[in-house]
């Protein structure tokens, strides 16, 4: 019932009559688990209810009133005689066996009744003597006594739609035995469509293949080629009609090609076996002015293609030939690997244009694989540009440079404009190796640095640009927009967002895609920098333009407003745009695996981070990108700190420790933030100090978001320096976060508790749980000390409000005063543990467990520890 709990309650509300109607059509293809979410909603109805379950089946649908023998056998014979008669009789029986329950006729695989039944039943609920839950594969093909309760109102609709990416991950754990990824979850999900019921064989054929292996606990994703034959396509085929030679023919063809230009089709298809094909649903005619007609279902034409044999794949390609000798136009992608998998080198501009579509597409070893056929002499600039992004997108930086250096030492004289873009293939893999991060394959570092390479190219380009002549206007338009993005995701991957501000806000294109990057990129420097309000309506009118752009600008951008959201405090915003399925469509698996486990770690709730975080850091350890490992192995290990998890934790941070320290800013500055918040919660006694580090450099940056997310982090951990920082920082920055981290050092400053107490509620709303229950502890020690026992019982009752499923003990309630650290060592000391002890199980000293105790006896107005044993004792009797 995974991913079904939206559709039960929906189906349950319909026939409960709380909406107009008297029961539900239920809409699935086959393997979708129809059956199971109806004999789920029986279960739920069977003891107020009165149920008769009725399944068609061919064999049924060949005799009148078939699919009801087993009621008719106990008619009167008075009422066998006419079918006015048997309804009736029926209605009567049924009736009377309810005992006064109301009636509900469960039907399954509904087009296959037989017209009498379809009949009889459809009367019962029109006569309104019972309700009806019904179920069809097709409702195209149910009978016409059905779609007319549906089109009256009488019978809502409920169609059940595949799993999401989130839903198969949840449904393969059991089967698999573990966590899965999310980057296996999706390629999965793709290749079964999100079908139940193909889902547990598609799992099958990816562990098969190679495709799908455990490590460390998790399930991940192996790169590697397409899946040939399998259960999936065994069992899709399988259930398929019976296709004429012809129509099986036009299949493969569309399976193989993609989509076929009607006319193309109709000069091997009779029309009257097209649209049979049309009627069954197998295949579609889009809206062009020339209709292109393609199957219909991607798991379908997958597994047709899949079952195909090198030999039969090139019959089909010759049937093709001439079409495509006069004219035909096929994908270039879709061509250039057709002709891969029959052992024919695609022509060098095929090959180009298909090496580009495969590198955006994520398949930049297909891309690899195309340009190294067909250019086995080295091949010209844009095969050159096209192999050198491949392998910048494969993370190999120092084959990429390798590709670019050879061609430059050839004889081979590219035009300016290729010119250029063979600079600017250079200038990213440069950029990226001047962050830090490099090719795992490379022993050595480059001979010069990157950074200052880089530098000076783009300002070799720029000029290179503008001296261009005689040069296609539009050709020209596009390498200025390349350049400008180019430099601005350098600037982003840098950390210089100050610098970025500047620079994107005197570009201006026409481009309609260049200014939603364009957007993006400059949200996120506003963002990061003092402008957080201007960068907030600019992501906000961002967002609004996504509908439309392909994955590709779609993931890019939805990539830089999550950081903008997620490093300005703005968690509710990200958590928004995760939960928003057309956002992230375009993403990568891992990447909004990563995202929503950083957005929990920040909201301080370590459960849900870690779901996500733990198969991500596997994942990302086994196929990368190597740059976010360290990122997402600090994040888990703080989220293990707070659960207390030392052991766990401490892993973590070697992972941490041990991965390529590169990549973008951000990432790397995000890797520190989580690492010394770990090392904090797990005893470290320098925390605060290196917070106080960290925003010195983010000051001096300019990255005044992360300045004040440093600040305010050596605030909490007991830094009562940073109270004036966090003041200073907040008030030249704009944003509900600077307003909150604003309130929350003021009334820590003046020990004001009602003023903490409505930080504690803005950072509530805002998403932040962790922050606002130490801020509401803090609120809680200042009333408790100061006597305010109105303020302490407000508290209190606000908690048991805010969790009324989480009971809390009393002990729990009188340590609430108490930071996290003290808590746990006051539970410690309770119990009989030493100071000594205490020391050694926490990894601190034995004067900071002493610390810790005076600041606990302080705070609850204890003296020993005899006397804190006995006062959480009472309490707890108390509560009792």
């Amino acid at each position: 019932m995974i991913g079904r709990a939206g559709v039960v309650e929906e189906i349950l509300r319909n026939l409960a009559g709380t909406t107009p109607g008297a029961g539900c059509l239920l809409v699935g293809e086959p393997g979708i688990g129809k059956t199971a979410v109806m004999q789920h909603v029986l279960r739920n109805l069977e003891a107020e209810t009165y149920i008769v379950q009725v399944r068609g089946s061919e064999f049924a649908s060949r005799t009148p009133f078939g699919a009801l023998t087993f009621l008719l056998s106990d008619l009167d014979p008075e009422f066998s005689e006419h079918p006015v008669m048997i309804l009736r009789g029926l209605t009567r029986l049924v009736t009377e066996r309810a005992g006064g329950l109301p009636v509900l006729l469960a039907v399954d695989n509904a087009e296959e009744l037989d017209e009498f039944s379809a009949m009889v039943l459809t009367q019962m609920v029109h006569n309104r003597s019972a309700g009806m839950l019904v179920a069809f594969r097709d409702f195209c093909s149910a009978p016409a006594e059905f779609a007319g309760l549906w089109r009256d109102g009488i019978l809502a609709r409920v169609d059940l739609e595949p799993l999401s990416v989130q839903e198969t991950a949840a449904y393969l754990g059991p089967l698999l035995g573990g966590t899965v990824s999310r980057a296996a979850a999706a390629a999965i999900n793709d290749y079964a469509g999100g079908n139940p019921h193909l889902l547990a064989l598609a799992q099958a054929d990816f562990q098969d293949a190679g495709r799908l292996r455990q490590h460390n606990g998790s399930w991940i994703l192996v790169p590697g080629e397409d899946i040939r034959g399998g259960r999936v396509a065994g069992a899709v085929t399988s259930t398929m009609p019976a296709l004429t030679p012809s129509q099986s023919t036009l299949f493969q063809l569309l399976s193989m090609a993609g989509s076929l230009p009607l006319p193309v089709v109709l000069a091997r298809l009779d029309s009257a076996e097209l649209d049979s094909l049309q009627e069954q649903g197998l295949v579609t005619l889009n809206a062009n002015p020339v209709p292109d007609v393609l199957i219909t279902s991607p798991v379908v034409a997958r597994s047709v293609r899949a079952g195909l044999t090198p030999s039969r794949q090139r019959q089909l390609f010759e049937e093709l030939a001439p079409s495509l000798n006069t004219g035909l136009v096929l994908d270039p992608l879709v061509l250039a690997r057709w002709l891969d998998s029959i052992g024919e080198v695609p022509a060098r501009d095929l090959a180009v244009e298909a090496a580009r579509q495969a590198t955006v597409s994520g398949l930049p070893e297909t891309a690899v694989r195309l340009i190294s056929a067909a250019f086995d002499d080295g091949g010209n600039a844009a095969a050159v540009i096209e192999l050198a992004r491949a392998r910048t997108a494969q993370g190999e930086y120092g084959a990429a440079l390798g590709v670019l250096a050879r061609f430059r030492g050839s004889d081979v004289v590219p035009s300016a404009e290729d010119r250029i873009r063979l600079l600017l293939a250079e200038c990213r893999v440069l950029c990226i190796e001047a962050t830090g991060l490099r090719d795992p394959r490379t022993a050595e570092a480059a001979a010069e640095p990157a950074r200052m390479r880089h530098t000076e190219l783009f300002e070799q380009i720029e000029r290179e640009i503008e001296a261009l002549t005689g040069a296609d206007r539009a050709e020209t338009a596009g390498l200025v927009r390349e350049l400008a993005l180019s430099r601005a995701e350098c600037h982003s991957a840098h950390g210089r967002f100050l610098v970025n501000a500047s620079y994107l806000g005197g570009l201006e294109l026409p481009d309609a895609d260049f200014r939603i990057l364009k957007g993006a990129w400059q949200s996120e420097a506003w963002g990061i920098t003092n402008r957080q309000d201007d960068a907030a309506e600019l992501a906000g009118k961002v967002e609004r333009q996504l509908e439309g752009t392909d994955a590709g600008t779609r993931a890019r951008v939805v990539g830089r407003l999550l950081h903008t959201y997620l490093f300005t405090g703005a968690l509710s915003d990200c958590e928004r745009l995760l939960a928003d399925p057309s956002a992230t469509s375009g993403m990568d698996g891992t990447y909004t695996e990563l995202a929503e486990g950083l957005l929990n770690a920040f909201a301080g709730k370590p459960e849900p981070a870690l779901a996500a975080l733990t198969p991500a850091v596997d994942q990302l350890a086994a196929s990368g990108p190597a740059a976010f490992l360290p990122l997402a192995a600090a994040a888990a290990a703080y989220c293990h700190a707070l659960e207390e998890r030392r052991e766990d934790a401490g892993r973590y941070l070697q992972v941490q420790r041990s991965a390529a320290d590169g990549g973008p800013w951000v990432v790397r500055r995000g890797a520190r933030h989580f690492a010394a918040l770990a090392e904090a919660a797990l005893g470290g006694e320098n925390g605060s100090a290196r917070f106080a580090s960290l925003a010195a450099q983010d000051h001096r940056r300019g990255a005044y978001a992360y300045e004040l997310l440093a600040r305010v982090t050596a605030m909490r951990l007991g830094d009562a320096d940073s109270l004036d920082d966090v003041l200073s920082v907040a008030a030249n920055q704009q944003g509900d976060f600077a307003a909150l981290c604003e309130l929350y050092a003021k009334g820590l400053g003046n020990g004001d508790a009602q003023m903490l107490l409505r930080a504690s509620e803005q950072a509530a709303g805002s998403g932040h749980v962790l922050l606002a229950r130490e801020i509401s502890e803090h609120a809680l020690g200042i009333a408790s000390g100061a006597g305010d026992r109105a303020t302490v019982r407000f508290i209190h009752r606000s908690r048991r409000t805010a969790a009324p499923d989480s009971p809390v003990e009393a002990s729990d309630e009188f340590l609430g005063a108490l930071t996290a650290r003290e808590r746990s060592i006051a539970r410690k000391a309770v119990a009989g543990t030493s100071n000594k002890k205490i020391a050694e199980e926490l990894g601190i000293s034995v004067r900071t467990v002493e610390g810790h105790l005076y600041q606990v006896y302080s705070k609850l107005h204890v003296g020993s520890r005899r006397e804190l044993a006995r006062t959480i004792a009472e309490q707890a009797g108390a509560k009792k």
